[in-house]
């Protein structure tokens, strides 16, 4: 049997949208281990050598080691959205692919204020602004937005995240989080990113609970639950994507609110959220 177990459909594949390498990556990883197809990427267990002299046992060993590259070369495609599927599109084996990813964004410092005119004294300013989020360090932060009015809502990674998005996204900053979402503007609150996703999107996509708890919180009116990004997923959708189970069960609790639009939207909301739940097997659950 070929090391690509044909259960892989039935596990959740974590989506690379462009940002957070290092923690797809490890999840990548781990995905891929499950399937026994790691070797192929990491050390690219590929039989090159061809011919009809080769033995009957080689033979099939190279039958099968293609099988298994062309499987872990469709997962990884299958796990980046369609932006950064461009940069792998004329990868023939999954090595080459992962290797890509790995060169293009690994190393590379991803935070830059984007505003137009920017200057490199603003750039430095908050690239420390995003390591002292990443490392929680509160004091530096609001240090840096009792001095700087613009902090709030500057775009501080090249996905075009702002402070809140990126401590949302870190699941480990919550406190950090809290401290935002307490200086913040209604209007803050709901930018969006490079992707159109809203800090409670990317609180779905990586599972973060407490933070969406906080942000729901702040929005009484309830918006971000029905703003969807340029994919046009709605949170709830995201979270199952990503197979967050414990999201899925929280947010569920405000379905009727933003699957209650028009018909087809409400339809074909309902059929892929259905179709999504069975993937992320959250069987058994109770729909609120």
């Amino acid at each position: 049997m070929a090391k690509g177990n044909t259960n892989a459909l039935a596990l959740a594949i974590p989506i690379f949208t462009g940002e957070n390498y290092d923690v797809w990556s490890i999840k990548m990883k781990t995905y891929f281990l499950s399937q026994h197809l790691w070797d192929i990427i990491n050390y690219e267990n590929y039989l090159e050598i061809t011919g009809s002299t080769l033995s009957e046992e080689y033979q099939k060993q190279l039958k099968e080691s293609k099988k298994n590259d062309a499987a872990a070369l469709f997962i990884l495609q299958q796990a980046v959205d369609d932006n950064i599927f461009r940069k792998i599109s004329r990868a023939q084996k999954a090595k080459e692919a992962w290797d890509a990813l790995k060169e293009e964004f690994t190393g590379i410092p991803q935070t830059i204020s984007l505003a137009v005119g920017t200057e490199p004294e603003d750039f430095k300013k908050y690239m420390r602004l995003y390591k002292a989020i990443l490392e929680g360090d509160l004091i530096y932060v609001r240090s840096l937005c009792d001095e700087d009015e613009n902090a709030l809502e500057a775009r501080i990674t090249v996905n075009l995240d702002t402070a809140l998005h990126v401590a949302v996204g870190t699941g480990k900053a919550n406190h950090i989080v809290k401290y935002l979402l307490d200086r913040m503007s209604m209007h803050q609150l709901f930018l969006k990113n490079k992707e159109g996703n809203t800090v409670l999107s990317i609180a779905a996509i990586v599972g973060n609970v407490q933070a969406a708890c906080m942000i729901m919180k702040k929005d009484e009116n309830q918006t971000l639950i029905q703003d969807s990004n340029k994919s046009k997923r709605i949170p709830l959708i995201e979270a199952t994507r990503h197979g967050q189970k414990k999201m899925i069960n929280y947010l569920l609790q405000f379905s009727n609110n933003y699957l209650d639009k028009d018909s087809a939207t409400r339809f074909t909301s309902g059929v892929l959220l259905v179709k999504l739940l069975i993937t992320a097997e959250f069987y058994g659950e109770t729909w609120r």
